[in-house]
């Protein structure tokens, strides 16, 4: 058993090594319990995404928004993903395209958050130039995030959610997880 454990170390560090050459690079990353709003501005777009940490962010406050997208990983609302992935520069990316792709080696763990989690997700933003950007879609009684499977439970604030919306106001809504794909509006802050 111990000659096991110490070829699998010695072969994970040679691994390690062989792939860390100015291509490619293998490293950890953290994910998000939450889908943050972003804009995606050559698309014209807007829409939700994975907020990760890197490096010495890992462990702290900030989680920062990615257009990553990472080969065999699923993401899974409600929990903390940390992951080992391959980043692999492109030798010629498209103009608008990213310059790596990155890929799933090994999920480290999966944590779940507290269901009574609070977390704060942009609804709408009043842009320097005029836009009014709008991550949500309203839908008779359905509401969810725009390009997004993320459904929204407003409960007794949906009339205020919609208003605030129409008269083009910039919010942010406070929110706890609920079943699978969807966030329980708790509160809606004017920012």
């Amino acid at each position: 058993m111990k000659n096991s454990f110490f070829t699998l170390l010695i072969f994970s560090l040679v691994f390690s090594s062989c792939n860390n050459d100015d291509d490619s690079e293998i490293t950890t990353i953290r994910v998000n319990h939450f889908k943050d709003t972003t804009f995606v501005s050559f698309l014209g777009t807007p829409s939700t995404t994975i907020a990760i940490q890197s490096g010495d962010e890992i462990g702290g406050d900030i989680f920062y928004p990615s257009s990553v997208y990472i080969e065999g990983f699923e993401y899974e609302l409600g929990f903390v993903h940390d992951l080992r992935v391959l980043i692999t520069k492109i030798e010629n990316p498209p103009a608008d395209g990213s310059g790596t792709e990155t890929s799933l080696l090994n999920v480290l763990s999966k944590t779940p958050v507290p269901q009574e989690t609070q977390f704060k997700v942009r609804l709408t933003l009043n842009r320097q130039d005029g836009e009014f950007i709008n991550w949500v879609n309203t839908e008779g009684a359905n509401y969810n995030f725009a390009n997004s499977e993320i459904a929204i439970d407003c409960g007794t604030l949906c009339t205020e959610l919609v208003t605030k919306i129409e008269n083009q106001e910039q919010i942010t809504g406070v929110f706890i997880h609920g079943e699978g794909n969807q966030y329980i509006l708790q509160e809606i802050l004017n920012e």
